[in-house]
């Protein structure tokens, strides 16, 4: 086993993309002064940010630029990712009876179907 290296970064100075979008490559500030360039494959970056706690304020308002929806694992719920225009992704296991739900809702705005309305 190698030993490990350790690393106390006190900012990021620089943040690039690889051409073919499979590594992004970060230059931080160490400790002591001097840059260290750190290459992370960019499939891993969901994990990185996944440990970083945060807690999302009520008030704010995300934007959302795409979104997918297919099967659970188990067959029986549905998985809806959300995709914000910055990249961030977060996906929900729902029930089908909360996907009619908010189908409902988008089509006449309440969760209460209105009755029909009759003329005399």
């Amino acid at each position: 086993m190698t030993d490990k290296v350790k690393i106390d970064a006190d900012q990021v100075t620089d943040i690039r993309l690889s051409e073919d979008a499979t590594r992004v490559s970060m230059t931080l500030l160490g400790d002591q002064g001097h840059q260290v360039l750190l290459s992370l494959p960019a499939s891993c970056l969901n994990a990185v940010v996944s440990v970083v706690p945060r807690q999302a304020a009520p008030d704010v308002v995300n934007r959302l630029d795409s979104w997918s929806m297919g099967v659970a694992e188990n067959g029986q719920d549905l998985v809806l990712t959300l995709r914000t225009p910055e990249g961030a992704a977060i996906s929900f296991a729902l029930k089908p009876w909360q996907v009619e739900g908010m189908a409902t809702i988008a089509t006449y705005g309440s969760a209460q179907r209105s009755q029909p309305k009759t003329m005399h």
